[in-house]
């Protein structure tokens, strides 16, 4: 884990990808994990943590974490599934399913393949994705 792309944090227990870095190998551990401005994840993420993409970062490959904060202009190339609430910022994208086990605050112009969520779905702007099945989803405009 150690190297100059990604360093760890220990007193919370984090992992930090570095900006502009390129990381290629699967995240699997029992960390929170947060990824720089333009950092490329080649491989899955699963963490028991939480998650936080900065702008622009990509991950090539399915991901699973706590709770979820897309960044904006950052890019998940696969499913993504959170046991907690997602916030996907402006113009963020998921290319596969998107499984929320919480609440979803979602800002203009993202994007999914389908969006399933067991909390309230917030919605800024047009709806992320064609298929959205949650108990209730709230859509509000940009002011």
């Amino acid at each position: 884990m150690e190297g100059s792309s990604i360093k760890a944090h220990k007193a919370s227990n984090t992992l930090i990808i570095a900006k502009n870095a390129n990381y290629a190998k699967p995240i699997n551990y029992k960390v929170n994990l947060i990824a720089g401005t333009n950092a490329r994840i080649m491989e899955k993420i699963s963490i028991d943590g939480d998650l936080e993409l900065g702008k622009g970062a990509q991950v090539t490959g399915d991901v699973r974490a706590k709770h979820v904060i897309l960044g904006p202009w950052s890019v998940i190339r696969g499913n993504l599934t959170t046991t907690g609430d997602l916030v996907a910022l402006d113009h963020s994208r998921v290319t596969g399913a998107v499984r929320c086990g919480g609440s979803a605050m979602i800002r203009p112009h993202v994007a999914f393949g389908s969006l399933e969520a067991t909390g309230l779905v917030e919605v800024y702007g047009r709806r992320p994705a064609r298929n959205i099945v949650a108990k209730t989803v709230a859509t509000k405009t940009d002011r």
